[in-house]
């Protein structure tokens, strides 16, 4: 027969920090900020992980890519939004620039990118006014981990990170919100990302939008 402690005093011991202690009012007294409550009356988005690896098959790249790899001429980026939104999504994220380094954008500070390519345009702005076109939310996803840039693990690399967020920030209208992404390989140099430089430029060039964070093991 199971045995209730209900007549036990049930009272927490709240992790050994006293009730009233100031440390346990910081955090009750926390609540969720105007762009937090915005996306949560915003749920559902949709990823489009479109790119180099798009065109080679692969989920992610191998760090040999060159721009002639990237064969694809052409894409009906009304038709993505139009059948994003007719699932009932409310936004898309664009994967701007995966793992490999490729950037879907004319960027001025790379030749690794869409305009070197025999694609006519950038896929970034074709997506992002189709999305603002349609009355879509658009965010971007921005890798900070880069297989090909040589300058990867260097600080003259933040300045190149910081320069291509800039280029996404500016260039492209309102964004909802940006995706860093904390992934990178096990071989990856060891290399501490400027995420206070980096959440600076967000809050300054478009304080409206979410970005995420990266997980702790990185």
């Amino acid at each position: 027969m199971m045995i209730n402690g209900f007549d036990k005093n049930w009272t927490t011991t709240n992790g050994n920090v006293p009730l009233n202690n100031n440390e346990v009012e910081r955090y009750i007294s926390v609540r969720p900020s105007e762009n937090q409550l915005r996306l949560a009356d915003r749920p559902f988005y949709c990823f489009i992980h479109f790119g180099m690896n798009t065109a080679t098959g692969r989920e992610w790249g191998a760090g040999i890519e060159t721009v002639k790899d990237f064969t694809i001429k052409n894409i009906d980026a009304a038709q993505w939004v139009r059948v994003i939104k007719a699932s009932g999504a409310t936004g898309i994220i664009l994967t701007c620039k995966h793992h490999d380094g490729f950037c879907l954008w004319n960027s001025e500070y790379t030749d690794f990118c869409v305009k070197n390519t025999d694609f006519k345009g950038d896929i970034v702005k074709l997506v992002s006014d189709e999305c603002h076109k349609q009355g879509m939310d658009f965010g971007v996803y921005l890798s900070p981990w880069d297989m090909h840039d040589k300058r990867y693990g260097t600080k003259e690399y933040d300045d190149y990170f910081c320069n291509q967020l800039t280029e996404l920030l500016t260039n492209y209208g309102e964004i909802f919100e940006v995706w860093f992404d904390g992934a990178k390989g096990s071989n990856a140099v060891k290399f501490e990302y400027d995420w206070k430089r980096y959440y600076e430029i967000i809050r300054t060039l478009q304080p409206c939008l979410l970005y995420t964070s990266p997980s702790p093991r990185d």
